[in-house]
């Protein structure tokens, strides 16, 4: 099947590519933590006013982190919390690279492999905004993920 306009790719697309789930194996930059698994779930969706399809994270949370504070001036915050994101975009796939062409879906396919997925959720992860217990302060955690499944 071929797209020839952007409102045919629109229409059709969420039929043929429904979203799907991924688990991951997080390591936080932090002595306190083991490895955090989490489970998100990635969708592909049209935006036909942009003309491009997103590439985003609708849902991504993880187990409960916990960890004491230190307890010195210079230690380390608190953590009493789970990762929650929510429609964060990883990328955009410009519907110029779809519309009139046989091997469109592996042009999709290719936004959404696993050591791209990786380094996009990576990003999104050392963006994310801890709070300590108080919820007065907020920071930032280096996170590598080590782990990353696709779930059928």
């Amino acid at each position: 099947m071929v797209f020839n306009s952007a409102a045919e790719l629109c229409e059709g697309f969420e039929g043929m590519y429904p979203s799907f789930h991924v688990k991951l194996t997080i390591e936080i930059v932090d002595k306190r933590f083991g490895p955090v698994r989490a489970e998100a779930e990635i969708a592909i969706k049209p935006v036909e006013s942009k003309g491009f399809l997103e590439v985003l994270v609708e849902d991504l949370e993880s187990e409960h982190i916990f960890a004491d504070e230190n307890g010195s001036i210079y230690g380390s915050f608190g953590i009493d919390q789970s990762i929650q994101i929510y429609d964060e975009v990883l990328d955009i796939i410009p519907f110029e690279e779809l519309i009139g062409k046989e091997n469109w879906k592996e042009a999709v396919d290719s936004f959404i492999v696993e050591e791209k997925l990786k380094g996009q959720l990576e990003k999104v992860l050392n963006n994310y905004q801890f709070s300590d217990m108080s919820g007065k302060y907020k920071f930032r955690k280096i996170c590598t993920i080590t782990e990353l499944q696709f779930l059928k």
